[in-house]
């Protein structure tokens, strides 16, 4: 058994036991250690009377050794019916949220889980068969957050061979013999043979598991770097630039934080092909991811929904629009500097009925240096401006004429003609 640090004679772990001959191998271990345990118990209610006498000799058990036992009972096939998934994958969400609550409430350091080296075997062989390389490769660790494996490196014929020293009781599920379910081809069809030709296959893929998870590490390492340096995110917000996207180094770090965000596979792929159309978007529940010619934008559903306000400017000062922040300030004519970047000149009469909106459909500036009237929208198109921008750049408007789009152009209004002093708005974009 390896124990790792995990300290499992000073601090409490709970105990998955299903009353198989895994589990409560694993639970004989800690009894006869004297290491402190709860156990958990589900009973999914998928076998009739088979699932509730597991239940009850667990129970049992437990109260033998004079442990404490938690037990959930569900109706698992209508859970899954509900949430539109396998039975097998509802049933271990349900286990494992039943086990953090247990963790929860008795204040334990661990959830500890029966898998041996026989079970991280057939994984590898279903996830090549559901043609998912990297997963199969990675195999089963040995700690992920709070849950732990201690005998995740003894085989399964061990096990056996402990129980039968021991004299310890379990439950048999029936269903294990059925050959009708993949894992069960996989364990009694394919395994067998295989470890009769090559007895130490399942120990020599436990040692190219290792180095393939040690090597993930070190690349995820530098990915973060990458990410940390050409990324810019917030808890809101993400921009994913083109050129990071574009490096295949990145793609599968990539792909992983979009995961996190519970976008689907297919959303993820169709956002990283060179060839989704610009403007294209995804949408989960919690938030919006969008095409954009130099790169992908992620937002918070809230920010994405959001539509910036519209206000008046009567002072001089700071001010916040979308992602603009800009400053109005009066300044002497003499000091103003045409070839300054990011600020716009106005005569101060401007202010006398100045807002800040959105832009709308329809919105025509008479723009400076340009002959009639021209439509925001092929400014903006003319200028490269990203889907996720064009609503959220601030259009100024006095006496309902458009002055200025800021980061866009100015209009023929407004010009610095006989006036001393002038206003001047400058912006940056929000950080």
């Amino acid at each position: 058994m390896n124990l790792q640090n995990w300290q499992l004679d000073r601090q409490l772990t709970v105990l998955g036991v299903s009353g198989g001959i895994d589990s409560m191998v694993l639970l004989h271990v800690f009894v006869q250690n004297n290491w402190p345990c709860v156990v958990a118990h589900v009973n999914y209610n998928l076998r009739g009377d088979d699932s509730t006498n597991d239940m009850q000799f667990v129970q049992q058990e437990c109260e033998k050794f004079g442990i404490e036992c938690y037990v959930k009972s569900v109706k698992t096939t209508q859970i899954a019916n509900e949430l539109g998934v396998s039975i097998q994958m509802a049933a271990r969400d349900i286990r494992y949220h039943f086990f953090d609550e247990v963790l929860v409430k008795v204040s334990a350091q661990n959830i500890a889980t029966a898998h041996h080296q026989d079970d991280e075997l057939e994984n590898f062989f279903i996830y090549l068969m559901r043609n998912q390389m990297h997963s199969a490769w990675l195999g089963i660790p040995e700690t992920r957050g709070k849950i732990i494996r201690p005998l995740l490196r003894i085989s399964r014929k061990k096990i056996s061979e402990f129980a039968a020293e021991n004299a310890i009781q379990w439950r048999e599920d029936r269903s294990n013999s059925e050959v009708k379910y993949l894992r069960n081809k996989v364990r009694h069809l394919l395994i067998p043979q295989l470890k009769e030709a090559y007895p130490d296959i399942a120990s020599d893929y436990q040692n190219a598991t290792r180095l393939a998870r040690q090597i993930e590490a070190e690349e995820n390492q530098l990915f973060e770097l990458r990410w940390k340096s050409e990324v810019k995110s917030t808890a809101m917000e993400w921009f994913i630039p083109q050129n990071f996207i574009d490096n295949p180094k990145n793609k599968y770090g990539i792909f992983k934080k979009l995961i996190q965000l519970n976008f689907h596979e297919s959303q993820i792929i169709q956002a990283l092909s060179t060839s989704q159309r610009i403007g294209s978007f995804w949408e989960n529940s919690q938030w919006k991811m969008i095409k954009l010619r130099s790169g992908l934008t992620i937002q918070s559903f809230f920010i994405s929904q959001q539509e910036p306000v519209e206000f008046e400017i009567k002072d001089m000062g700071n001010y916040v629009f979308g992602i603009v922040e800009f400053q109005v300030n009066l300044i002497n004519v003499s000091d103003v500097d045409f070839a300054a970047k990011n600020v716009y000149y106005f005569h101060p009469k401007v202010l006398e009925n100045l807002k800040v909106r959105a832009r709308q459909q329809g919105d025509k500036m008479s723009v400076f240096g340009m002959k009639g009237h021209k439509k925001l929208s092929d400014l903006m198109i003319n200028q490269k401006i990203d889907t996720i921008q064009k609503n959220q750049l601030p259009v100024l408007v006095s006496h309902q004429e458009i002055v200025a789009v800021l980061m866009l152009r100015r209009s023929k209004l407004y010009l610095l003609e006989d006036t001393e002093t002038a206003i001047a708005i400058s912006w940056n974009l929000r950080n």
